[in-house]
This record gives structure tokens, sequence and C-alpha cells, in this order.
């Protein structure tokens, strides 16, 4: 609670015109932290009824808001600046609404000049209550934001070990996302962020269901792996994809689709749908990575129970080791 009351009160300071134990450095060893019980201790208290599906501008909100800022401090991220907590104005119809983007960082190495910064990004908004039923929003984006937490204390761990990437990681749960992603942009726009140092954004945009799985490229049968799509791919360098692939597990892969199910107008129409589009249109290279959108996307059922958290801990396993391929943490 106190750790909560001075964030709150760094936050305010921060607000535009007013407002462990030890751990081993290896990647193998660190990726052992992610876990099934901590990723779905998360889901739960995101999608918890009292949250009433976190819109944006609300009182509830705030409580998914206290859920990742107390995840980043225990997992040892650090602050950018004196919080993690960054605010926004906006319009909500007739009324000034506040936006709050939670930011954590993993520094690079202290002995790089000038280094670039890679942006792991997650939206912890949701649609709240339509029509008077609560939009839980399990998939759409608890599930990003739980890997978003559980891969930064993995990273985290690896950092405070010595083991530092090359290049700044910024950790970013994004607020408004479902108003034209409003806390992206201003997270680009307003100062907290160095937009000309951000070689890289990952974004992590419902990924936590098997349930729009892609075919089997020669027979056209669904795959009954685990699976992951990425959107984008061709916007960043090729070494980037390189990572990704060399990242995955020998004893526990997962079916990487680089093609959206090799429909590009597909593609291209679920890539215009989320975050990276700000970073996109700010010139910085952006990828979606995500399980997809299937019949509980956006619906008053998308709650817990559509989440496979076997297969979601495994992907947040995936991102982490890839991650620090990326940012040469596993050099």
């Amino acid at each position: 609670m106190l750790f909560r009351l001075m964030l709150i009160a760094g936050f305010f300071l921060l607000l535009p015109g007013s407002l462990s134990a030890q751990q081993n450095s290896s990647v193998s060893e660190a990726q052992k932290l992610i876990s099934k019980q901590s990723l779905k201790n998360t889901m739960v208290s995101l999608t918890d009824p009292l949250l009433k599906g976190r819109e944006s501008g609300t009182e509830e909100i705030k409580r998914g808001l206290e859920v990742i800022a107390d995840a980043f401090y225990d997992a040892g991220v650090r602050m950018r600046g004196e919080s993690y907590l960054y605010g926004f104005w906006y319009w909500k119809g007739n009324e000034r609404a506040l936006g709050i983007n939670a930011i954590g960082i993993i520094p690079a190495d202290s002995s790089i000049v000038s280094p670039k910064t890679l942006v792991l990004g997650a939206h912890y908004d949701g649609l709240g209550v339509l029509g008077g039923r609560v939009y839980p929003g399990a998939d759409n984006n608890a599930s990003g934001v739980a890997a978003l937490i559980e891969v930064g204390k993995a990273l985290a761990a690896m950092a405070a070990e010595g083991k530092h990437p090359k290049c700044n990681i910024c950790l970013v749960a994004f607020d408004a996302k479902q108003l034209e992603c409003l806390g992206s942009s201003r997270f680009l726009s307003e100062q907290t962020a160095d937009i000309s140092s951000i070689s890289l954004m990952i974004n992590l945009d419902q990924i936590g269901t098997t349930l729009a799985p892609p075919k089997e490229a020669e027979t056209g049968e669904l795959l009954p792996k685990n699976y992951l799509l990425f959107l984008g791919i061709d916007n960043a360098d090729d070494s980037v994809k390189k990572c990704f692939v060399e990242s995955n597990s020998a004893d526990e892969p997962i079916v990487l689709d680089f093609t959206c199910y090799g429909n590009k107008k597909v593609h291209d129409m679920l890539y215009e749908m989320g975050d990276q589009v700000s970073f996109r249109d700010a010139g910085i290279p952006a990828i979606v990575i995500t399980s997809g959108v299937h019949k509980y996307t956006n619906k008053a059922s998308d709650d817990i129970k559509t989440i496979n958290f076997n297969a979601l801990t495994e992907r947040c396993k995936f991102i982490f080791r890839a991650v620090c391929k990326i940012s040469g943490m596993a050099e």
C-alpha cells in the first residue's frame, strides 16, 4: 500500500500541464521465472468484475494500473524517471479524461554510448461495460499485459545479474488503445520517448488462445500445435525475423506464421488495428505478435476461460528468448 501511495504521489508530478532473491543470469535459467500461475494470477486480477472491463478514463481501470505498476516494482524493472506512471489528458465526449501509460525500463549496458531502444508494449484498456454487460477483455488484452509482465520479470532478473542488453528495453502498458490508440500516440508525442532512439517496437496484442491456428501448408489441415502470428515482420530488418526463428525451442516448438494465414488482405486489415500503427506512422519498424482473432474477440464472453495457459506460458518464454537475442542480452 505504501508503494502504491508513493506511485500516485510521484505520478501527479509527471502529469502534462499538472497533473529479490539472487537469480541466475543465463537465458535458460531466467526463463524459468516465467510462471503459468503468475500469468493466471495477473489475468484474474485484470479481468476482475470490479474493474468493469477496464474502460479508459474510468476509476475502475486504475485498479488494473496498480496491478501492472506493482508487478514492475516487484520484478525490479526500473522506473523511467521518478515514476512508472505517465498521464495524458484527452477529451471523452464533452469531459476531459485522464489516460495513464505504465512505463518500465531495462537499461542498456552502461558502456554503450547513445544506445538504441526496443519497445515491448501491450495495451491494458478494454471495452468496459456495453449494454449493461461487462466485457472482461481476457484475451484482448489482459493476455498481452500478463505476457509483458512475465517477460519483463525475466529480463530484469538477467539485468540484475549483469547481463545487460545492448539497447534500452522499454516496457509499456498502453492506455486508450480502444480510443484510436491515444496512449501509444501520446507516448511518442509527449516526451516520454526519444523517438529517434527507438529501433523497433514489438506489440503483444491478444496472445492467449489457441482458437485461430494457421493451416499446415501442404495439407491445409489445422495445426494442433502451439502457434503465433507475426504481423508487420517485413517492416523490420531481416535479422529480427532470424532472431525469432532461432529463438524457437527444439523441445517445445511453436509454429511461427509470418504470413497471417497466407492472406495479405487479412494481414493488412489486422495490422491497422493496434498500437503498432502509432509507431509505424512515426517511421519506426513495428511488429505485432498475436494468436489471432476468434469468436470471442470483443465480446462479453472473452473471459479467462478462453485462455490456454500452457500455450501462453511457452509463448512468453519464446518472446523472452527472442527479446534477449534481438537486444544482444543473450550474447
